[in-house]
């Protein structure tokens, strides 16, 4: 808006200094004080007026049957004359009437609705009629407004506003009125920042709305730093080009308080059991108070993996997320979006989300016929395969509704006796088929697993051992890795024989890389033994390693009885085999080895 005033001069010339008064026109826009789209002046406003000789005289506005009058005196036959509002911000001096100065200050009082007080800096051109008549001449406005809004949810919180612009703004401007309009200008030294305070007497800005004069200089952007009784500050920019002439009012809209929006935590969630269920988001910060808002976290692929919808000033969202519940570790964007008091929408990035690795356990299982004996289960260890692992399976830490989301990569790797392979499970106890024919060894085996869950990886692994019990020889035979000493043991259906040939020396069949059964474990050998003479006694032992576990012999049983019973007895040293040795003279003497079957004992 321009605004513009028609006044008249009258000059005496009585004195040195004569009075003149300037008559206000009451059609005409003014000054100090803005009724809608119209300005109009106020009682006590006062004006430079400048002679001839460009001194500076003070004239005084009056109210006189309802028209506004400005009164004072100039340097006599003066003709030409320059005025400028108001008063107290006119150079002291004009280098002529068509060049003057005036200073914008870089502080401002504002009001509502209207202009900072007493600083809409206006100039007008005339001169005296020789007639004596008065002389209309119009003020034209210097600067221009950027107007600027205080919503309500901001009333009575903001105690300044400092306006920063990339060129100056304020300070001593140069007006030169040679022409038909006055040209403004101001030194790149002058001041880029207007310090905006609320109404004198008043401590902070009601809602409404308000004015900043600043020089009319073309804009390239402004940023605007708003100042709260909470100590507290609030930026506000933008890159808009505006501005450049002078009595325009051009609008920056409200000045929101934007808040620093975060996310404040970042948790992964575990039930009683520590089982991982999802992951915790804290944001808070709202934009604008009182405004909803919306968080928007993407990985980084760009995929969408978490929106956070909040109508207050913060919001924890967390495994009630069906899509991504569970956040897998690294970084990700995050965005604000929310929408001004100006209805527009504003979408913010904000600092890197950095989410850490989840804390996830991994326990495996399986058992052999040893592990069961060592959890005091000889029973069940006793109807296991000798070289079986059996119920190879493990168990992670994740929730199964995780475990079966597409989303997330689940691998599991596992290894056994040189035997590796890798499965994608959905669930988080997988469990495998048996592992058999494992070898009897002295070392125990590991049976290790690595799960991989969404790029976390955590392995674990379980020991066993294989020792060759329960073993059953019944009777023992070649292919269950008894020997044939050089033809001197028969392989006989329901038994084997030792002897049976006239050398006096005993002979044995054995076992080898059957057992490798660790010392102090307790034994049970249920055996068949028979003895048969002829002109000698015959006995017979069984050894597991050098330890003799049973004792025959025919004076005590006779000839051809079943030696039979269960012998349990605790290793004393570790047993790597099994040795069945039989003595004989001469003639038919033998031994007839039935049953050999070894199991653990129960004690």
């Amino acid at each position: 808006m321009t605004a513009c005033t028609d006044t008249a001069f009258d000059d005496n010339e009585a004195h040195q200094l004569v009075p003149l008064t300037i008559e206000a026109q009451p059609e005409a826009a003014t000054r100090t004080s803005l009724e809608g789209t119209s300005v109009e002046w106020s009682e006590g406003d006062e004006v430079a007026v400048f002679d001839f000789q460009a001194s500076k005289h003070r004239f005084t506005s009056i109210n006189t049957d309802g028209r506004t009058k400005f009164v004072g005196k100039v340097t006599a036959k003066s003709e030409p004359f320059a005025a400028i509002y108001p008063y107290d911000l006119a150079a002291e001096t004009g280098n002529s009437l068509a060049q003057l100065a005036a200073t914008l200050p870089a502080e401002q009082y504002v009001v509502p609705d209207g202009f900072p007080a007493g600083m809409n800096i206006s100039v007008a051109k005339g001169a005296r009629n020789i007639d004596g008549s008065p002389s209309n001449v119009t003020f034209r406005n210097v600067c221009q407004l950027l107007r600027f809004t205080v919503p309500a949810y901001a009333a009575d919180k903001v105690t300044s506003i400092d306006f920063t612009a990339q060129t100056a703004v304020a300070g001593k401007l140069s007006i030169d009125y040679s022409g038909a309009s006055p040209v403004v200008g101001i030194a790149s030294s002058e001041s880029k920042v207007i310090t905006v305070l609320p109404p004198r007497r008043t401590a902070t800005f009601a809602a409404g709305t308000y004015h900043i004069l600043t020089a009319p200089v073309r804009l390239n952007g402004f940023s605007m730093a708003m100042h709260t009784s909470d100590g507290k500050t609030y930026h506000l920019a933008s890159s808009t080009q505006f501005g450049g002439e002078a009595g325009h009012i051009y609008s920056l809209g409200s000045i929101d308080l934007v808040n620093t929006t975060s996310v404040t935590d970042c948790q992964h969630v575990y039930d009683a059991d520590n089982i991982l269920q999802g992951t915790a988001l804290t944001v808070a910060g709202a934009p604008i108070e009182g405004q909803s808002w919306t968080v928007t976290v993407k990985n980084s692929s760009g995929t969408l993996i978490r929106t956070i919808e909040v109508t207050g000033d913060s919001r924890t969202s967390d495994e009630t997320d069906a899509s991504w519940p569970y956040i897998p570790a690294g970084t990700y964007t995050v965005e604000c979006k929310y929408t001004t008091s100006n209805n527009r929408e504003i979408t913010k990035t904000l600092p890197a989300l950095t989410v850490p690795a989840p804390t996830l356990t991994l326990t495996v299982d399986c058992y052999t016929a040893h592990t069961k004996y060592e959890q005091g289960d000889v029973t069940s260890a006793n109807k296991c395969d000798r070289l079986t692992v059996y119920s190879p399976s493990a168990k992670l830490s994740v929730a199964p509704a995780l475990m079966k989301n597409a989303n997330y990569t689940r691998t599991f790797r596992r290894t056994m006796n040189g035997q590796t392979a890798t499965t994608t499970e959905g669930t988080n106890t997988p469990s495998w088929g048996n592992y058999t024919g494992v070898p009897v060894s002295g070392s125990l085996y590991a049976f290790s697993v690595t799960a991989n869950f969404a790029g976390t990886q955590v392995s674990a692994s379980k020991q066993v051992r294989i020792t060759g019990l329960p073993a059953n020889f019944q009777p023992p035979t070649q292919a269950t890795g008894w020997s044939n000493d050089a033809g001197t043991t028969d392989f006989n259906g329901d038994h084997v024989r030792l002897g049976n040939y006239s050398l006096s020396q005993p002979h044995r069949i054995k076992n080898a890389s059957w057992f490798n059964i660790p010392q102090g474990t307790f034994v049970a050998l249920d055996y068949d033994i028979a003895l048969h003479r002829a002109a000698v006694n015959t006995t017979a032992n069984v050894k597991m390693g050098s330890q003799q576990v049973v004792y025959c012999n025919d004076t005590k049983y006779g000839n051809d009885v079943h030696n039979t019973g269960i012998e349990q007895f605790t290793l004393n040293e570790n047993v790597t085999s099994v040795t069945c040795e039989g003595s004989y003279g001469s003639g038919a003497t033998h031994t007839k080895v039935y049953k050999l079957n070894f199991s653990y004992g129960k004690k």
